[in-house]
């Protein structure tokens, strides 16, 4: 039985790896795009680290099931919750998604209105398009969309609810193969809706667990962080999906449970905005990466073995202009939608999101 009670913490752990994915995603594409190496090296770390994504996922399972579990019960609730949703993801894809075509250069008019719906990540277009990295905010979109769905499944499922991920993860790889389409874990535009499915329900079982059978649970801080960094040679060793899938929904679980008491450095004001930007970040290195680096080229001169003294400039580059966009861009639209009614509520829909409903933060605070 899941219980509806709010369990009031701070994840800034949490919310602070969500920006360090996020930078690792970036380099991933800066090394594919810009840096001179090899083919096959560049093949194989895009490959390998491919379950990066999944960790995204996961954190949103686990952000939705601290924010929304058990208060989700009526047609206005649920309209509620998805228009808190929109208005933290809408305002900076369509800002990217308008930008692209500018520094991207992925313009495809037959993929306009698949992005502008959010659905470019359901098979409704052919290719990655516009601003490529917001396949996976429509894939978010998807499970934000089931997430009642996922909950009430759970309810169902009682104590074998554990094995939930896993059985979405064995349904999306029999389907696949006998559909001939590639692996789950590796699509985008091409059903990459149905990639998110087993990393999200998985991040909703960890909060169960953290929050409830192992709510006592404290875990020291340096294992958190050495089972983190451990997930790396994993994925680059080829351990297969769905053991990454369990490997992450662990760390997750891991990091959760090794927040302080007492508020650390990850809780001090410029990690706190790292981790407020990581939405930000993820979404705007696309664009900054063909500004920096065709800069160094043009106008420095910079050369090929050069190129990866660019990386951290584009990484801090993408960072400041991450933070400034939440906090004069993204959190003043967010508000403002989120005020926009959408019917008429009931005494019962109180949810209120946090300050940025990408990171998990006091509920408390959220009521400032």
């Amino acid at each position: 039985m899941i219980s509806g009670r709010r369990h009031i913490e701070r994840y800034d752990v949490l919310d602070f790896y969500r920006f360090a994915g996020a930078v690792i995603v970036a380099i991933v594409h800066y090394t594919n795009l810009y840096l001179p190496i090899a083919d096959k090296v560049r093949q194989y770390v895009t490959y390998q680290l491919q379950p990066t994504m999944g960790f995204f996922f996961t954190l949103s399972g686990f952000v939705i099931m601290h924010v929304y579990a058990g208060r989700i019960a009526t047609i206005s609730e649920y309209g509620d919750y998805l228009k808190k949703r929109l208005a933290r993801m809408y305002p900076l894809h369509i800002a990217t998604f308008l930008m692209a075509p500018f520094f991207v250069g992925l313009y495809f008019p037959d993929s306009i209105l698949s992005n502008v719906l959010l659905i470019h990540a359901w098979d409704a277009t052919k290719h990655l398009s516009f601003n490529y990295p917001s396949w996976s905010v429509s894939a978010e979109f998807f499970v934000y969309l089931l997430f009642p769905i996922f909950y009430a499944l759970m309810i169902a499922l009682g104590r074998f609810t554990i094995l939930f991920p896993l059985i979405f993860a064995l349904i999306l790889t029999i389907a696949f193969r006998a559909l001939g389409l590639r692996d789950w874990n590796e699509v985008t535009y091409d059903f990459g809706c149905l990639r998110a499915v087993p990393s999200f329900v998985a991040g909703m079982v960890v909060y169960q667990l953290a929050t409830q059978r192992f709510n006592k649970l404290k875990v020291p801080l340096s294992i958190a962080h050495g089972s983190t960094i451990a997930t790396l040679p994993l994925m680059l060793s080829g351990v297969p999906a769905e053991i990454m899938l369990v490997a992450m929904a662990f760390v997750v679980f891991l990091l959760a449970k090794s927040e302080p008491h007492v508020p650390g450095i990850l809780s001090k004001p410029f990690p706190r905005a790292l981790a407020n930007s990581s939405y930000g970040f993820y979404l705007l290195h696309a664009l900054v990466g063909p500004f920096i680096f065709g800069l160094a080229v043009k106008a420095l001169h910079v050369a090929n073995g050069e190129m990866f003294a660019v990386v951290p400039v584009a990484i801090a580059a993408t960072a400041a202009l991450a933070i400034f966009s939440f906090q004069y861009f993204e959190n003043p639209a967010r508000r403002f939608l989120s005020e926009v009614p959408f019917m008429k509520r009931n005494s019962r829909s109180s949810v209120r999101v946090t300050p940025s409903s990408e990171t998990i933060t006091d509920s408390r605070k959220a009521r400032a």
